[in-house]
């Protein structure tokens, strides 16, 4: 078990210190104006920022951080077992984020704006419209939000919690961050903290989440990391029954 947790010391570490520098977001919410004047250079900074861990962009997110890890030719043994792991992981991650949004049902903050100017009833009842009518109240509110925000309120119309952009922000932290810890790239490991904490103010700063959501899907990944072993023992049984594979 000491040499389990040992293998996992550098992820876990680095997923505590997400929190801890997530956390005081909380203080920053009240100074977000959801209805405030919005630049091209901030709507674009902050859409980039997010769909760099959304639907449009976690691709090449991926591929940039496997790369950078590939570059220091790691043994086929190791690269297969940590594929495997970082597979088992995101699915579990991308799987679960479904299911609790659907657990917890919590309304997403823009929701919340669109009671306040009366648009809906209350935040929950946006959530008994259908596809159509929940774009026709957001489209009520486009000549007072900015198009940078509703745009992504277009996009994303389930629950708030938990959010699935942090969830995919601290599996790479967690993972890659992991990784170059390890091989004592601190540069790496602390852009992609600054990275992973960009994102989470994006969120934010878009109306999409709350500091809740956000926290909780980094302990979420954190117990996921924590649970999902390294598969070397799998992966030295694969390449031994596939010898055109070799290792270093």
């Amino acid at each position: 078990m000491k040499n389990y947790l040992m293998k996992k010391q550098y992820g876990l570490g680095l997923l505590a210190i997400l929190v801890l520098l997530v956390s005081p977001m909380s203080l920053l919410v009240s100074h977000i104006d959801l209805l405030g004047d919005v630049s091209f250079e901030e709507g674009l900074f902050y859409t980039l920022l997010t769909d760099s861990a959304g639907s449009q962009g976690f691709l090449i997110t991926l591929l940039v951080l496997s790369l950078l890890v590939w570059r220091k030719r790691p043994s086929t043994q190791n690269l297969l077992a940590n594929g495997v792991q970082l597979g088992v992981i995101l699915l579990i991650g991308f799987a679960a984020k479904t299911g609790l949004k659907i657990m917890t049902e919590s309304p997403r903050p823009y929701t919340e704006l669109l009671s306040h100017q009366l648009l809906i009833p209350q935040p929950e009842h946006f959530y008994k419209l259908n596809s159509t009518q929940k774009a026709e109240v957001i489209d009520g509110i486009s000549t007072q939000v900015s198009q940078w925000r509703t745009r992504h309120w277009q996009g994303e119309k389930d629950y708030s919690f938990p959010s699935g952009h942090t969830i995919f922000v601290a599996i790479c932290i967690a993972f890659f961050g992991g990784l170059f810890v390890q091989s004592r790239e601190y540069g790496l490991a602390a852009a992609l903290m600054l990275w992973g904490l960009g994102v989470a103010y994006s969120r934010l700063w878009l109306g999409m989440h709350r500091p809740i959501d956000l926290v909780g899907s980094i302990v979420f990944v954190s117990a996921v990391y924590l649970l999902v072993p390294q598969f070397h023992t799998l992966s030295e049984k694969i390449l031994l029954k596939l010898p055109i594979l070799t290792h270093k």
